[in-house]
């Protein structure tokens, strides 16, 4: 079949080249032939001056005049022909080498010239070709005769290795791409497609489109490349992809002989770079190779988040405020009022920057990477520790834990890093807490008034896992009644029969311990030998002295302004490259912020509210006085989320509608089903973050959100492939065969607005309608038009971290449309608008699960129909939910079944 394949392609290459030639010849030799039988040569020959010529243009047009004219015309086209001819022959010839490697340089260069030298290209291009595919031997020839029944078997066994060049009868294997991505290669046979060769060596012939994707840009050894899918060629090699986490290729199915018994299936070879008989040293060092690439490729992430010159917290601290951030966006909610236009007050920098990297630490980790992928991720933070637990700092690319520091003999810090230091050790203490409950924090922490007023401004004396005291006296009392506790704790335990507990998160046991007690106290003359006999007898995990000073018999740890520890005494243990957290005062003023308002606590008021100051501890005191408010915000950060909308026009419908607000869906115009169920999920992520910024983004904000790699041009390469999969799936769907439904100024990216249409967009501009309206009828009109656009959470069912804030704050405003028409229905008593209400609060409620003040509104307008058992239920499902935080209703809420059922018992 080989044989016969080449034979054809032979004879096709001498057909090409006759025909052509004898193209090129008649038009070179035939088309003079023609002018010169017509009209000979058509210059006059009685014309000797100028005045001659003169003359004779003087003369009336005759009908030889008018031929001898399109004569002159011919053979001035005939000169530019063959110039043409000549000059793309000259080029040709000085890319001939080039042209036997790859044979697509001729249609890129008869693509660059303009039409009157694209049809001599052509013609001299097809000749060329022809002739090379009539003089290279075709690579088929070096196949041996065999049945492809075998043949394709013996390629199946070696698929999970990459085939290479044989040597000796034996085939070298070698890894290409990355350790996850391996391929092998195969020779196409004649009658091979595609789908035949995804169903063998990918185990499904849907999978064809990787292996197309994979050699469309590889030039194969007749120069050719695989521009069709339909079509392959004989002879050609196609790299098949084989993936760590595939399946092993399946081998074709074979009928058994008969009265034979079929042999047990063979174990197929797993796809990895382990040595295997018969394939020398070269491979072993290959899979040694991939191995070391696999263990870079798999490095662990950061550990510690690094919020500028603010400082740095740990992943497991940065969970901790993650935590904190869902009670505090329930205590606002149930403390504002309904508000159509309202945003939500901005979080800090430090905050921010927090919950994005916990968040994107709690995304889901696949193990290999994904070869349909669009762009690449950054690698992700490392998981965050246990609930229970409290980190001091990194070491060796890991967190550690306070068990560092909870060692008989305490520890001393100093230096000028020690107390910011401190400062996040105690924020640490407090995020663990926010992780625990509504259980008891098992580590705790103590210290003196003074030095919590300067750690932390603002510290309630008794707060979550932190308890202050007016002296260090009452300090160390704590500290050994504490450990009697322990001691207590210890009989019992031992007395029961049982090993005491190590760190339980929540602290939930039947014998619960006393936990882990900080203490962080600064040495004085009167009191340093007790803290010295306290430090002593502290026991592993019971109880860890912490001196901000020199305390003679324990560790000292010198603190760089970066957090980098330097010890001086080398008797005590400490992890290697320790580098502590810290934090500059004016970030934990930020985090205190969020912990106390996550207790339903008010912050203390800052000097100059509204104000940000600048995270440089040298700049804290001049910061103060600052009257303006300095851009550290990101953009995402900052009050307006989605932009303006302008009031739509009236007219056509747009041939694009995005929905966003629930899972991310594309609509053709005139088209009831949702187009693009095919796009990957980061493509649908690139849509959302442009709809929920109308006015656009740059290139690096959006690099930022879709945390895409740092290296700027391989980020610019994975923004073209987004923008051309929306580009190709919009205009298949659409028809639009030319349209850009992405703008992109410079490096502003934006939906365009005359092409595609959002929900976003119709939300945000019917709930400035409501706000504006003066009618109350067309008031709520626009709120029921914003009630039933809200589907539910933007962009519901994507893990993105960068859309926290939007959707909480679309859910708070769809959420108040709902309490503005409850509020009217509870006013006017209309049956039908109780009913209406009722129903938008009860899908509103379930897409709000502890937003109170809809389960209030719920709970009149039952009461006020005479369903008071419903009401009950209402309230039922409101304490049920808010039991799972830890959480009690507010007695308002309850003061209305009361009040019900006292007015009830009176009549």
């Amino acid at each position: 079949m080989a044989n016969r394949s080449s034979w054809r392609t032979r004879l096709r290459a001498a057909l090409t080249a006759t025909s052509t030639s004898a193209v090129i010849l008649a038009l070179l030799g035939g088309m003079p032939y023609i002018l010169w039988q017509a009209a000979e040569v058509p210059w006059p020959d009685r014309i000797g001056s100028w005045r001659s010529l003169g003359d004779q243009l003087t003369q009336p047009v005759t009908d030889l005049v008018v031929v001898d004219l399109l004569a002159i015309v011919g053979w001035v086209c005939w000169a530019a022909f063959a110039y043409s001819i000549l000059k793309e022959t000259i080029w040709y010839a000085a890319h001939l080498p080039r042209l036997l490697r790859d044979q697509t340089v001729h249609a890129a260069h008869v693509g660059t010239l303009p039409l009157r030298r694209a049809f001599a290209a052509v013609c001299v291009g097809t000749l060329v070709l022809a002739l090379i595919s009539l003089w290279r031997p075709s690579p088929a020839h070096a196949h041996q005769h065999t049945p492809t029944e075998i043949l394709r078997a013996n390629v199946v066994s070696t698929a999970p290795a990459h085939p290479g060049p044989v040597e000796d009868g034996r085939r070298r294997t070698r890894v290409v791409g990355n350790a996850q991505t391996r391929c092998v290669e195969y020779t196409v046979l004649e009658g091979d497609t595609l789908w035949d060769i995804a169903e063998t060596h990918l185990g499904d012939p849907l999978k064809w489109p990787r292996i197309y994707a994979l050699n469309k840009t590889r030039v194969q050894a007749d120069g050719t490349r695989l521009s069709n899918p339909d079509v392959i060629t004989p002879g050609w090699r196609l790299a098949i992809p084989i993936t760590a986490s595939a399946s092993p290729p399946r081998p074709p199915a074979q009928p058994a002989p008969p009265c034979v018994k079929p042999s047990a299936p063979s174990k197929p070879v797993a796809p990895t770079t382990e040595p295997t008989p018969g394939l020398g040293m070269q491979h072993d060092a290959d899979g040694r190779a991939a191995r070391e690439h696999t263990t870079s490729h798999a490095r662990p992430g950061p550990a510690a988040v690094s919020i500028g010159a603010a400082g740095a917290i740990g992943i497991t601290t940065a969970a901790g405020l993650l935590v904190a951030l869902r009670f505090v966006r329930f205590y606002q909610s149930r403390s504002r009022r309904p508000s159509l236009d309202a945003e939500p007050p901005p979080l800090s920098p430090v905050v921010e920057q927090a919950v994005l990297a916990a968040r994107e630490a709690a995304l889901p980790r696949t193990t290999t990477a994904d070869p349909d992928s669009l762009i690449t991720r950054r690698i992700p933070p490392q998981p965050a520790q246990i609930p229970s637990t409290v980190v001091i700092g990194t070491a060796d690319r890991a967190e550690v834990p306070l068990d560092a520091l909870a060692r008989t003999g305490g520890c001393a810090w100093h230096g000028p890093g020690a107390e910011a230091a401190a400062r996040a050790l105690v924020v640490a203490i407090l995020t663990a807490a926010e992780r625990q409950r509504p259980g008891t924090p098992h580590v705790t922490g103590l210290l003196t008034r003074g030095l919590a007023d300067r750690l932390l401004p603002g510290l309630p004396p008794d707060f979550s896992a932190l308890t202050t005291s007016e002296d260090l006296d009452h300090v160390i009392r704590r500290g050994e009644e504490h450990l009697l506790a322990h001691a207590r704790h210890r009989r019992d335990v031992q007395e029961g029969g049982s090993e005491p507990p190590l760190a339980t998160p929540g602290g939930k046991d039947d014998c619960p311990s006393p936990g882990t007690l900080v203490l962080l106290a600064e040495p004085d003359t009167a009191h340093t030998g007790r803290l010295t006999a306290l430090a002593t007898r502290a026991a592993d995990r019971a109880l860890v002295v912490l001196a901000l000073g020199d305390l003679p018999g324990v560790a000292s740890w010198h603190v760089a302004p970066d957090g980098t520890v330097s010890q001086e005494d080398r008797t005590s243990d400490r992890p290697n490259n320790l580098r502590l957290f810290h934090l500059t005062p004016q970030a934990g003023r930020d985090v205190l912020d969020v912990l106390l308002t996550a207790h339903d606590e008010r912050p203390r008021p800052r000097v100059i509210p509204g104000a940000r100051a600048a995270a440089h501890a040298a700049q804290d005191v001049a910061d103060e006085d600052a009257e303006q408010e300095p851009e550290d915000d990101p953009p995402a950060a900052r009050s307006e989320i989605v932009g303006t909308v302008k009031p739509q026009e009236s007219g056509p419908a747009k041939p694009v509608r995005l929905n966003v607000l629930g899972p991310v869906t594309l609509y053709a115009h005139s088209n009831p089903e949702p187009v693009g169920m095919g796009l990957r999920d980061e493509v649908r992520e690139f849509l959302a973050l442009l709809a929920a910024h109308p006015t656009g983004l740059i290139a690096d904000d959006i690099a930022r959100h879709l945390r895409l790699s740092e290296d700027s041009d391989q980020s610019a390469k994975e923004l073209k492939n987004l923008r051309r999969a929306v580009r190709r799936a919009l205009r298949s769907a659409t028809g639009h065969s030319q349209a850009e439904f992405i703008q992109l100024h410079g490096e502003l990216h934006k939906l365009h607005p005359g092409l595609v249409e959002t929900d976003l967009a119709a939300f945000t501009q019917t709930l400035h309608h409501a706000a504006t309206a003066t009618d109350e009828v067309e008031r709520l009109s626009a709120l029921r038009r914003a009630a039933g656009l809200y589907h539910g959470p933007f962009a519901h069912g994507g893990d993105y971290p960068w859309c926290d804030s939007i959707r909480e704050s679309l859910a708070s405003k769809a959420a108040d449309a709902v309490a503005h028409i409850a509020h009217h229905a509870e006013h006017t008593g209309a049956r039908q608008d109780a009913d209406s209400a009722l129903a938008l609060l009860e899908k509103a409620i379930s897409l709000s699960p502890t937003h109170e003040l809809l389960y209030q509104h719920a709970i009149r307008l039952h009461q006020a129909a005479g369903r008071h058992d419903t009401a009950r239920h209402t309230f039922t499902l409101l304490t049920r939910h808010l039991n799972e935080l830890g959480l009690e209703p507010d007695p308002s809420t309850r003061a209305l079944l009361t009040a019900r059922s006292r007015s009830a018992h009176s009549t």
